[in-house]
C-alpha cells in the first residue's frame, strides 16, 4: 500500500488531476461564494475530489489501486475522478484557494509536489474512508493510516455527481452568501449547474 503524509489545513484536503484542473483555472483577486464553489464544479467534471478531515492535522492516507482494504472504517464515500498524464496528486486547501487568487500558481504546489500516485490514465471509482470515529478526542493520527483511497479502473466515466463537499454536511447551500456580499439571486442557477451533466 502507497502512503502520503499531508498537513490538512483548513481541515481540508483534495484528490487532483493537476493537468485538467490548471488547465480550467481562471484566476480572481476578489473572491465570491463562486469561486469557492469552483471546487465542486470541478468534482463533477472529474477533474478533483475534495473532502473535509476530521480536524487541522498531518494525515496519513492510504491507497490501494483496484483493491479494496480489510480494515474497519468509521464512514466513507465515492466519487470518480479522470487520469489523464498517469498521475493524481494530493493536495490540501492553502494549495487550492491560492490556484483560485493567485496568477500564475497552479497546482501541485511545490510543497506537496511528492505527494502523487502513478497510475494508467482513464477513468477512475475512488472510495474513500476514514478508518477512525472523529468523536473520539484520543485518536492520535501520528505513525498511522488514518484514510485509505480505493481506486478502482473503469472503462467509461462513473459519473458520480456530488451536490455538496464531502464531509462538509451541506456545503454549498442557501447560507452560502456569508462569504460575499454580492447578490444571491442565481444562487438557484448555479446550484443546477452543479447537479446538470459534466461539460
Amino acid at each position: 500500500m502507497k502512503k502520503l503524509n499531508i498537513i490538512a489545513d483548513g481541515s481540508i484536503i483534495a484528490l487532483a488531476n493537476t493537468e485538467k484542473y490548471n488547465h480550467a483555472l481562471d484566476h480572481k483577486e476578489t473572491w465570491s461564494w463562486k469561486e469557492l464553489n469552483h471546487f465542486l464544479l470541478e468534482t463533477n467534471k472529474d477533474n478533483l475530489i475534495v473532502f473535509n478531515t476530521a480536524w487541522d492535522d498531518e494525515w496519513t492516507i492510504g491507497f490501494l489501486i483496484n483493491e479494496q482494504t480489510n480494515e474497519n472504517h468509521f464512514r466513507k464515500f465515492e466519487s470518480s475522478i479522470e487520469v489523464t498524464d498517469g498521475k493524481l496528486f494530493l493536495v490540501n486547501w492553502t494549495d487550492l484557494t491560492s490556484t483560485l487568487q493567485f496568477k500564475d500558481t497552479e497546482l501541485p504546489d511545490d510543497l506537496n509536489k511528492d505527494l502523487k500516485v502513478d497510475l494508467e490514465n482513464g477513468f477512475y471509482k475512488v472510495i474513500v474512508k476514514q478508518l477512525f470515529d472523529h468523536e473520539d478526542e484520543d485518536h492520535d493520527p501520528e505513525n498511522k493510516i488514518s484514510y485509505i483511497i480505493e481506486l478502482f479502473p473503469k472503462n467509461e466515466d462513473p459519473n458520480m455527481i456530488a451536490d455538496h463537499i464531502f464531509w462538509t454536511e451541506d456545503f454549498p447551500n442557501d447560507d452560502s452568501s456569508f462569504i460575499s456580499n454580492e447578490d444571491m439571486g442565481d444562487f438557484d442557477d448555479f446550484m443546477n449547474q452543479i447537479s446538470s451533466n459534466k461539460d
